[in-house]
C-alpha cells in the first residue's frame, strides 16, 4: 500500500470511529435515566407554608418560633412582625377578599369564646386551607400552643419541623424557668393585678398573670377566675398589700399610675407599694410570657425589699 493510501486509510478509520461514537452517544442520550442532579431540578419543590395569623398572642409566638418569614397575613394589632405584611382583619371583621388574594396554607385563630366563625371555616374549606383554634388564657394555654404549633405547620421528617421543634423545647425550658419564684422567699402580702385604673379591672386566678404571681409565690388578692371589673368599694374592701398596674402607655409617676385609686386609703397606696409592667406584649398571652414573668419578679422583689416590717 502507497504511503497515500495509508493517509488516506487511517482518515477513514478516524471517520468511522467518530461516526460511531457519536451514534452511541446520541442513543445512550434518548435511553437513559435523569441523573440525581437532574431528578432533584425538575422534582416539585416542598409545600410552601403560608400562615394568616388572627391572633396577635399567636403572632408573637410565631416570631419567637423564628417562622415569622412564614407569615403572610395578619391583625392590625400585630406588632411584633415586620408592618409590610398585609392585614387581612381580625375575628370581627375578616377583609375575604384579601385573604383569598394571600391563599394562605394556615390560617391560625384564637377564637372568641362564642367560638370560630362558621364562614371563616366555610371559606377555608372551601379553598382548602387548614385552620388551628387555640383558647389563650393561662400559661398552660402557652405552653400548649408553643407544643402543638410544629406539628400543625409542619409535615412529619422535614428539617423545618425538626428546627421549629427545637425552638418550642427551648421555649418551654425557658418559660419554666422564669415561672420559679426568686430566691430568696419573694413577697408574700396580697397583691392586686390591674389592666386599667378607670374603670378598674383585675386579673384573677385563670388569667395567665394570675398564674405567673401565683407561680412565683405572690398571693392574688381577688378570688375565683378570669379579669373582673371592681368598684372603689371593692378596691377597698380587697384592700390590698401591693399593686401591679399593666401599662404600655408610657405614663410614669404612680399617681398617673393609679389614677382614682391614688386618693384612696387603701394599704398599698398609703405603703407606696405600687409596681408596674410595661413590657409592650403584656397584654397578650404569648411566648412574651418569659419577659412578662422577669418584670413580675422584680416587682414581687421590690415589694419584699420595701414592705414595712
Amino acid at each position: 500500500m502507497t504511503q497515500m493510501a495509508q493517509i488516506a486509510f487511517r482518515w477513514w478509520v478516524r471517520v468511522c470511529l467518530a461516526i460511531m461514537l457519536a451514534l452511541v452517544s446520541f442513543v445512550g442520550g434518548c435511553d437513559k435515566s435523569p441523573s440525581a442532579n437532574q431528578t432533584a431540578a425538575t422534582a416539585p419543590a416542598a409545600a410552601e407554608v403560608r400562615i394568616v395569623s388572627l391572633s396577635p398572642a399567636i403572632t408573637r409566638t410565631l416570631a419567637d418560633l423564628a417562622v415569622a418569614s412564614m407569615i403572610v397575613g395578619r391583625t392590625p394589632h400585630c406588632h411584633s412582625i415586620k408592618q409590610s405584611v398585609p392585614v387581612v382583619g381580625d375575628l370581627v371583621n375578616v377583609d375575604y377578599e384579601q385573604l383569598v388574594r394571600l391563599n394562605p396554607t394556615h390560617i391560625l385563630v384564637q377564637p372568641p369564646s362564642s367560638g370560630l366563625d362558621p364562614h371563616l371555616a366555610e371559606v377555608a374549606k372551601e379553598h382548602g386551607w387548614k385552620i388551628a383554634t387555640w383558647k389563650l388564657n393561662t400559661v398552660d394555654d402557652i405552653e400548649q400552643l408553643v407544643r402543638d404549633l410544629p406539628g400543625t405547620l409542619f409535615a412529619d421528617g422535614t428539617p423545618e419541623l425538626a428546627e421549629a421543634s427545637k425552638h418550642a423545647a427551648r421555649m418551654l425550658n425557658d418559660i419554666a424557668n422564669a415561672m420559679s419564684p426568686a430566691q430568696p422567699t419573694t413577697f408574700r402580702g396580697k397583691v392586686i393585678i390591674v389592666n386599667s385604673v378607670d374603670p378598674i379591672l383585675a386579673g384573677r386566678s385563670g388569667t395567665y398573670l394570675g398564674d405567673i404571681l401565683a407561680a412565683q409565690g405572690g398571693v392574688n388578692a381577688v378570688a375565683d377566675k378570669g379579669w373582673v371589673q371592681l368598684s372603689m368599694e371593692d378596691a377597698a374592701r380587697i384592700n390590698p398589700d401591693a399593686i401591679i398596674v399593666i401599662n404600655t402607655t408610657g405614663v410614669e409617676g404612680a399617681p398617673e399610675l393609679l389614677g382614682p385609686l391614688w386618693d384612696t386609703e387603701l394599704k398599698a397606696v398609703i405603703d407606696r407599694l405600687i409596681g408596674v409592667i410595661r413590657h409592650p406584649d403584656s397584654q397578650l398571652p404569648s411566648s412574651a410570657v418569659v419577659e412578662v414573668a422577669a418584670d413580675m419578679k422584680r416587682n414581687l422583689q421590690f415589694f419584699a425589699e420595701n414592705a414595712p416590717q
